[in-house]
């Protein structure tokens, strides 16, 4: 039987590109139940890119959201259910403007089954 401790923390996201998260542990799967993408800024428009790079493949990177506008005061969902990252991946992202998108996870890690 799995035990499932799920863990929620924010991130907020700045014009460099910055691992959002630290990259899932050797014998572990991460599992997402939600990444959403929130704007604070109350007047300028912001865009933000969310990646998940892969360690098995030379850390190539993979779009969940890329340049995608988030409305003023608004959020929008970039994963909602089943997705899960293998040891050594993790998620990077990055806004056109410092501080005005927070990228919230939703996630628990497993013990992988070999």
């Amino acid at each position: 039987m799995v035990t499932k401790t799920t863990k929620t923390i924010g991130v907020w996201l700045t014009t460099t590109p910055t691992a959002l998260l630290a990259a899932v542990p050797d014998g572990f799967v991460r599992h997402f139940d939600m990444i959403h993408v929130a704007h604070a800024d109350p007047a300028n428009p912001a865009y933000g890119t969310v990646n998940w790079v892969d360690a098995d493949n030379g850390n190539a990177e993979y779009p969940l959201l890329h340049q995608s506008p988030v409305p003023v005061r608004d959020a929008i969902p970039a994963v909602i259910g089943a997705f899960s990252l293998e040891a050594g991946d993790y998620p990077k992202g990055y806004a056109s403007a410092d501080n005005d998108i927070c990228v919230t996870f939703v996630y628990w890690d497993e013990t992988a089954v070999a």
